[in-house]
């Protein structure tokens, strides 16, 4: 339950967590600790004979929030959620190698090698 907990509290840092957590925060930790308790090697499926099992995603997700988790985590603390996508612009860092001047400074002189 502990590990459940410090993964809660590690997914919202450096914001604090009140000392009496809501609801959501207690049952998500509780959710947390129980998935793995009960599915603790993260089987999907099962097969014996004719006889098959199997659970669903959320039930196999182990020890990590799954994204509707950390939405409602978010919401209930008062955070807001962003993300950012990389975005290729302009030379890449080999081509700005190539063409920028490498230069030393000796006191007042500046020496530029290309």
């Amino acid at each position: 339950m502990q590990d459940a907990s410090d993964l809660v509290r590690e997914a919202v840092a450096p914001v604090e967590i009140p000392a009496s957590p809501p609801f959501v925060v207690r049952q998500l930790v509780m959710d947390l600790a129980g998935r793995v308790l009960n599915n603790p090697k993260g089987i999907t499926t099962e097969n014996i004979g004719d006889y098959s099992y199997s659970l669903s995603r959320t039930s196999v997700n182990g020890m990590a929030l799954m994204p509707a988790e950390l939405e409602w985590l978010f919401k209930v603390l008062g955070l807001s959620s962003i993300a950012s996508v990389h975005m290729d612009y302009g030379p890449d860092v080999l081509t700005l190698r190539e063409h920028t001047p490498v230069g030393w400074a000796d006191d007042e002189d500046v020496t530029w090698g290309w």
